[in-house]
């Protein structure tokens, strides 16, 4: 993955320091093992419902700052549960040139991506 600057974001929604510790734990070794550069981590406790959470606003601001390439989480609802608001923070992120990776080995898609990938594969035209 050619050592992105990337920063690592860990989120549960209880009190669980153990699960945190193991999150943040996990993702360093996915990061070490893909080559990547981490610049930054991110943990917190925090409903995955509020989008007003003060670590996801710290990765923002990374974000903002140019800071990052990449944004690295355990699987996607970590980032967040809503799907529209998720959806919204994954385009603004693209918009800015950050990938988001699940170590999880999911690949996160905005709903515009899933939506040209059904027209593609069943041959309608998005022009």
């Amino acid at each position: 993955m050619d050592n992105k600057r990337t920063w690592i974001y860990c989120r549960t929604a209880r009190p669980d320091a153990h699960a945190l510790m193991m999150q943040q734990r996990a993702l360093e070794e996915y990061a070490q093992k893909n080559d990547l550069c981490v610049v930054g981590t991110t943990i917190e406790q925090a409903s995955g419902f509020n989008y007003c959470r003060r670590g996801l606003s710290e990765v923002f601001v990374a974000v903002e700052a140019g800071k990052i390439d990449s944004l690295l989480v355990l699987k996607l609802s970590c980032l967040g549960r809503d799907t529209v608001k998720t959806d919204a923070c994954l385009h603004w992120l693209e918009e800015r040139l950050v990938e988001v990776i699940c170590a999880d080995g999911t690949v996160p898609q905005t709903t515009t991506d899933i939506l040209l990938n059904l027209m593609s594969a069943s041959g309608v035209s998005p022009h």
